[in-house]
């Protein structure tokens, strides 16, 4: 049986490769990130991570209206599928020992591999960053599940996935969701001073919206004001969690 590192997208085994040639015109510098174009950043002018360079204001007042929502698509992908697939392996793993974790612990692994290979994909499209294609153990056609649950528990690339989807569903999904959640939080606001406080009064007394205790009309349009305010902290502070997030998943898939 033989088993080889191959290039995530190519499939092609890196050993012996030749060197690829540099796309880049080499009488023009570099940027302060080692990175060239005519922008000094991206081929495409984009900014890394949604808009850590220089952006227009409408194309920054764009960025922030995706942010909310993209990390509600994000946060929402990390609760209802990290969390089951990160369930599931811990289970497969710990049937190793009985046989039936060799058969399913490939298949599963296979699974997070898609997984992680198109959470990459969203780093370098929402993100503008794209990830180096990373080094993972193939073997031939053929190879039964015992030998590919060895190959691949062996892999150093496999407890790298593990280990990003252990953080994804935990401090992702927070970060992720935060901005809509602060959104949601403020239109919250918005509803009570609309005349749904009243009901809320009548069934349940006094209530509190974040430090405003509500009675009354007046409170709920206070409310109404610290929930507008919540709302723009979440558009001013998405893009933000969301280079965040970004960040880690970058950072922890980089060679995985």
């Amino acid at each position: 049986m033989s088993v080889v590192l191959e290039h995530a997208e190519s499939g092609r085994p890196t050993t012996g490769a030749p060197a690829a040639r540099p796309t880049h015109d080499p009488a023009q510098p570099a940027d302060q990130h080692g990175r060239y174009g005519q922008h000094g950043g991206q081929h495409d002018g984009s900014a890394p991570y949604g808009g850590l360079g220089p952006v227009g204001r409408e194309a920054w007042l764009v960025a922030a209206a995706k942010a909310p929502w993209r990390g509600l698509g994000l946060g929402l992908v990390s609760l209802l599928v990290s969390v089951p697939l990160f369930s599931l392996l811990m289970v497969s793993i710990g049937l190793i020992p009985v046989g039936i974790g060799l058969y399913t612990t490939p298949v599963l692994l296979g699974a997070l591999r898609h997984f992680a290979d198109w959470r990459r994909s969203l780093v370098a499209r929402w993100g503008g960053v794209p990830l180096p294609a990373p080094r993972r153990a193939h073997w031939a056609p053929g190879t039964v599940a015992p030998v590919r649950t060895l190959v691949l528990l062996r892999d150093p690339s496999t407890w790298r996935q593990l280990w990003w989807l252990l953080t994804d569903m935990t401090a992702g999904s927070v970060t992720a969701l935060l901005p809509f959640g602060l959104l949601a939080h403020g239109a919250y606001g918005w509803v009570l001073a609309a005349g749904v406080w009243e009901p809320i009064h009548d069934a349940d007394g006094a209530f509190w919206y974040a430090f405003v205790q509500v009675q009354g009309q007046g409170d709920a349009n206070l409310a109404a004001l610290v929930g507008t305010g919540t709302a723009v902290l979440g558009l001013l502070a998405g893009r933000a969690l969301l280079r965040g997030h970004f960040a880690v998943t970058r950072s922890m898939l980089r060679n995985a």
